[in-house]
């Protein structure tokens, strides 16, 4: 048992030096989209064309409304694609360390009924009556 344990805590310690080393983030997602422009005698009236793009949009969810950033491309949407992406690997790495965890937690072994008893201890109630209680009582 103590074999398998060992490389499950190995790799826990793994997991979390990775998320130590966690950079830039954000929540949200980038939609790239194609559309027609509207104009009448335009090529993308046409049935089989796509439409003018790409266009991209940056979306996320703040305080429970849905926020949308129109971006071209260039230096401000690949920033925003790395961060986007940061926080997708953060996510798969927090499942792994909580699927790492419970792994554990199933193969630890259960303490014997015997010590736990011995450990629980009751606490004895105080004969005395606080005083807060008995001006409650009294003045009542």
């Amino acid at each position: 048992m103590a074999d398998s344990i060992e490389p499950l805590e190995s790799k826990r310690a793994a997991l979390l030096k990775d998320l130590a080393h966690t950079g830039d983030m954000r929540r949200g997602s980038i939609t790239e989209t194609y559309r027609p422009c509207g104009k009448a005698d335009c090529a993308c009236t046409a049935r089989d064309h796509p439409g003018h793009g790409p266009f991209y949009a940056f979306t996320r969810k703040v305080s429970g409304k849905t926020q949308s950033v129109q971006l071209r491309p260039g230096a401000r949407l690949t920033k925003l694609e790395r961060e986007v992406e940061s926080y997708r690997q953060f996510r798969q790495t927090c499942q792994e360390l909580v699927d790492v965890n419970e792994t554990l937690c199933e193969l630890r072994p259960v303490e014997d009924e015997g010590e736990s008893a011995a450990r629980r201890t009751r606490k004895k109630k105080s004969p005395r009556r606080s005083r807060r209680r008995l001006r409650s009582k009294s003045s009542g």
